[in-house]
């Protein structure tokens, strides 16, 4: 069993799932969402231990987070209650499979105020870690953000241990317009990255998906995946490892989580000892498994699951 760190954000979020607009739903599915909690969730439902270090505001949609990710076995010791600001909240229009609109509600959130004091505290506390995960979401929310990760990232090479970085960019963020030179800054210390192919001309200008990730492997990390959506994925290693995995069939429902969900399965079967093939498989089914279900985590795949995904076909339990 190996053991996750992660910071960010987790926000309430509010679904209309009929199809209908917002001015016209009549009725929200309330849920929570992180791209870095999904990951969490992820790791813990395949065995793995996930530490989430965030802030969220002393109201019912910060309790919400907290109960979600506890009920999910997340460690949240080391997440902190802000008296002073709320929960970030967001609402999303899913109009239909393929056509999905967000509205956010996190400006000066409470999620905005990580620091790298908070970071300090769970890094100080939390023995045998084996994983460090981080994503371009998290800086782009306020400067003591960008340091949290920064100082993160920094006590990690200090101690041996790996960093995983997603790309994650989200264009609606203000701080999201300097995620380029961040993610320039981090490379020589990330150990993996992930990176979507509708993401690479943020870090590369090589636009060909497989001459990108060995461009971007030359630039320091071990490991770079890049997230094809329903082309698949592929992988490009320091050691001239290079693999590819088509997605798997699946009727999508909700494709909001899916790259999270990708980044969850692949990086416990990294923890798992697994090689590449099996690592993006393990991706592909955590995918495959969220896109036919309504929710960001709500879909992630157990250990079971995984084995029942992989023998193909329909899968009826009795």
């Amino acid at each position: 069993m190996s053991r996750l760190l992660t910071i960010g954000e987790t926000m309430g979020v509010a679904v209309t799932d009929t199809g209908d607009p917002l001015r016209t739903a009549r009725q929200l599915r309330l849920s929570t969402a992180g791209a870095e909690s999904t990951v969490a969730i992820g790791l813990r439902r395949l065995g793995h231990e996930a530490v989430w270090v965030g802030v969220v505001g002393e109201d019912e949609l910060g309790a919400r987070v907290l109960r979600d990710l506890a009920a999910e076995g997340v460690d949240t010791r080391f997440a902190r209650v802000d008296p002073e600001r709320p929960t970030g909240f967001m609402i999303r229009e899913l109009r239909t499979a393929d056509y999905t609109r967000v509205s956010y509600y996190r400006e000066h959130s409470a999620g905005s105020r990580l620091s790298p004091a908070d970071v300090e505290a769970a890094f100080s506390a939390v023995a045998d870690l084996d994983l460090v995960h981080l994503t371009g979401i998290t800086p782009a929310l306020s400067e003591s953000c960008g340091e949290a990760v920064r100082h993160l990232v920094e006590l990690a090479r200090r101690a041996g241990i790996p960093v995983s970085f997603d790309v994650n960019y989200r264009s609606t963020l203000p701080g999201s317009a300097g995620l380029a030179a961040f993610v320039a800054e981090l490379l020589p210390q990330v150990a993996l990255l992930f990176v979507g192919d509708d993401e690479l001309a943020l870090v590369t200008e090589e636009a060909d998906p497989w001459r990108a990730a060995r461009e971007l492997v030359a630039l320091g990390p071990a490991e770079v995946v890049v997230k094809r959506g329903a082309d698949g994925a592929l992988a490009v290693t320091a050691d001239g490892g290079r693999c590819e995995q088509p997605a798997l069939p699946a009727r999508v429902v909700d494709a909001i989580g899916a790259g999270d969900s990708f980044t969850a399965g692949y990086l416990a079967a990294r923890c798992d000892g697994l090689p590449l093939t099996e690592r993006l498989r393990w991706g592909a089914v955590a995918a495959a498994c969220t896109v036919g279900t309504h929710g960001d985590w709500e879909g992630l795949p157990t250990r079971a699951d995984l084995q029942r995904r992989s023998a193909g076909g329909s899968i009826t339990v009795r």
